[in-house]
C-alpha cells in the first residue's frame, strides 16, 4: 500500500529520525539516572544497616546479650513504617527475637524475603537484604531493612521517564507532521509557479514569505535566476528583432547594386565597381556579426580567465598615443588626465577596447571641433575611468536606451554604425563587474565607468595621500 504524500516527505523522514535519535537519548538518560539513584539508595541503605550491627555488635561485646536485646527493643518501640528489621538466633538456630524468617549461615550480606511492614501490597512479601554478624558463642545478630523501596524509586525513575517521552514524542511526532505539512505546502506553491514558468508565463516569480528562512532564501535566488533568464530572453528578442532590421538596409542595398549592375552595367569597369560597392556593404555586416558575436563571448564571463593586473594609466597614455593624431585628423582634440592608480584585476584587451569605442564614439557623434577628455581618478573603492565631450550629448531619456544593442538616436541613423559601441562597453563593464553611468558634461556627454578593487589598509593610505597633495581633476580643456 502507498504511504501518504505527508509521510514521504523529506522534512517528515528528517523529523522521524530526530523523534528516534530523541528517544534513544532519553532511553539512554533513564537508564543512566536509574542505575545512578538505585546505586546511591542501595550504598545509603547497607551503610544504614551495617552501622546498626556494628553498633548493637558493640553493645553485646561490652555488657552482653541483655544489654544489646534491651537497645534492640528501645529501638523498636519508636519504629515506624520502613524501619530497620532486628533479629537474633542462638547457636542452634533457634529464633530469640525478631521476625525473619531463617537463621544466616555466614557473615555478610543476603537477601530473603519477611513479613510485610506494612507498605506492601496486600498478600505481597518484604524484600529483605540482611547483614548477619556472629555473637561469639551465643548466636547470630541479623539487621535487615527493606529494598522494595529502593526498587519503588527505580520504578517511579523510569514511569516518570516513560511518560515524559511519551508525551515528548507525542508532540514531536505531531510537531513533525505540522512542519511538514507546512513544508509541503510552500513547496507545493514552489512547484506550481515553476509548472506555470514551464508552461509559458515566464513573469511568475515564487512566493516569498519574507521570513528570511532557508526556502525564501532559495526562492529569492530562483527569482534572480529567472529575472536574468527573462532578461536575457528579452535580449534575445531584441536582438532577433534589431538585426533583421538593421541588416535589412544593407542587404537591400547589395542587393539593389548586384541587381542594377546584372540589368545596366555594360562594361567590366561597371561590373567592377558594383563589386566594389557590395563589397562594402557585405563588409558592414560582417562587422555587425563580428560585434555581436565578441559581445556574446564578453558575456559568456569565459574572457575572466584572461583576468591580470592592469593599470588604468599607462592604457590611457598608450591609447592617448595611439588616437591623439587619429583625433586631430577628425577635427577633434583629445586630451588625457591621470593620477597614480592602483592596479585592478582585468582583461587588458578588453579594456582597451572599451577605450577604443568610448573615443570613437564622441569622434563620429560630437563632431568637428569637439574635446575628448580622457581622465583616470581613484576613490574609496577602486579606478574611475571618465571620457567626456562637449558635444551635442544625449538626452537624458535615452541614456540606459543607448546601451541596449542596435539602439541609435535618430540624428544618428546617417552615421556609419551598427549601433553596438556602447553596448559593447557595457558588456566589457559588466564582465569586470565595474558601474556604467552616462552623464551630462554640461554641455556633452561624460561616461564613467567605477572599477572595484579589493582595498587593503595601504592601499587606502596611498590613496588618502595622493589626494592630500591637492585637488586633481580633469576636464575639458579650454
Amino acid at each position: 500500500m502507498r504511504q501518504p504524500r505527508l509521510f514521504r516527505s523529506a522534512s517528515f523522514k528528517l523529523a522521524a529520525l530526530y523523534v528516534i535519535l530523541f528517544a534513544v537519548s532519553v532511553s539512554v538518560l533513564a537508564a543512566v539516572v536509574y542505575v545512578i539513584s538505585t546505586t546511591a539508595l542501595d550504598r545509603q541503605t547497607r551503610l544504614r544497616i551495617y552501622s546498626e550491627a556494628q553498633e548493637l555488635a558493640g553493645d553485646y561485646h561490652t555488657g552482653g546479650m541483655s544489654k544489646m536485646m534491651a537497645d534492640i527493643r528501645a529501638r523498636q518501640l519508636g519504629r515506624l513504617v520502613g524501619g530497620l528489621d532486628y533479629t537474633v538466633f542462638d547457636r542452634r538456630g533457634t529464633r530469640i527475637y525478631g521476625t525473619l524468617p531463617h537463621p544466616a549461615t555466614h557473615p555478610g550480606w543476603s537477601r530473603m524475603r519477611g513479613p510485610p511492614d506494612g507498605d506492601e501490597a496486600p498478600g505481597r512479601l518484604e524484600k529483605l537484604i540482611v547483614y548477619a554478624i556472629p555473637l561469639g558463642h551465643d548466636g547470630w545478630l541479623m539487621v535487615g531493612d527493606d529494598i522494595g523501596k529502593v526498587q519503588s524509586v527505580g520504578r517511579l525513575i523510569m514511569t516518570t521517564f516513560g511518560w515524559a517521552l511519551l508525551v515528548m514524542l507525542t508532540l514531536a511526532v505531531g510537531g513533525g507532521m505540522a512542519l511538514s505539512a507546512a513544508f509541503l505546502g510552500r513547496i507545493d506553491s514552489i512547484t506550481r509557479t515553476a509548472e506555470a514558468i514551464i508552461g509559458g508565463d515566464i513573469r511568475r516569480r515564487m512566493p516569498l514569505r519574507g521570513v528570511d528562512d532557508d526556502i525564501d532564501r532559495l526562492s529569492t535566488t530562483l527569482n534572480r535566476m529567472l529575472d536574468r533568464i527573462s532578461g536575457l530572453m528579452e535580449t534575445l528578442h531584441q536582438v532577433s528583432s534589431d538585426i533583421a532590421h538593421d541588416l535589412r538596409t544593407p542587404l537591400s542595398r547589395m542587393r539593389h547594386i548586384l541587381d542594377e549592375a546584372r540589368h545596366s552595367a555594360t562594361s567590366t569597369d561597371e561590373y567592377a565597381q558594383a563589386v566594389d560597392r557590395a563589397l562594402q556593404q557585405n563588409e558592414a555586416i560582417l562587422e555587425t556579426f563580428a560585434a555581436i558575436l565578441r559581445i556574446a563571448q564578453i558575456e559568456s564571463g569565459s574572457r575572466r580567465a584572461n583576468f591580470q593586473a592592469v593599470d588604468l594609466c599607462q592604457l590611457a597614455q598608450s591609447i592617448f598615443q595611439t588616437y591623439g593624431p587619429v583625433a586631430e585628423d577628425a577635427g577633434c582634440h583629445l586630451t588625457v588626465r591621470t593620477v597614480p592608480t592602483t592596479q585592478f584585476q582585468g582583461d587588458r584587451e578588453l579594456l582597451m577596447q572599451m577605450f577604443v569605442n568610448l573615443i570613437e564614439n564622441a569622434i563620429c557623434h560630437a563632431g568637428s571641433g569637439t574635446t575628448i577628455a580622457i581622465g583616470i581618478s581613484h576613490n574609496a573603492r577602486g579606478p574611475v575611468l571618465r571620457v567626456a565631450d562637449n558635444g551635442p550629448g544625449i538626452p537624458e531619456n535615452e541614456r540606459q536606451a543607448v546601451l541596449r544593442r542596435f539602439y541609435r538616436l535618430e540624428r544618428s541613423r546617417t552615421t556609419p554604425g551598427s549601433g553596438l559601441g556602447l553596448s559593447l562597453v557595457a558588456a566589457i563593464a559588466e564582465l569586470h563587474q565595474a558601474e556604467l553611468s552616462l552623464e551630462d558634461n554640461h554641455p556633452g556627454l561624460s561616461v564613467v565607468v567605477q572599477f572595484h578593487t579589493a582595498t587593503d589598509s595601504a592601499q587606502i593610505s596611498r590613496f588618502r595621500s595622493i589626494s592630500s597633495a591637492g585637488p586633481r581633476t580633469f576636464g575639458l580643456a579650454t
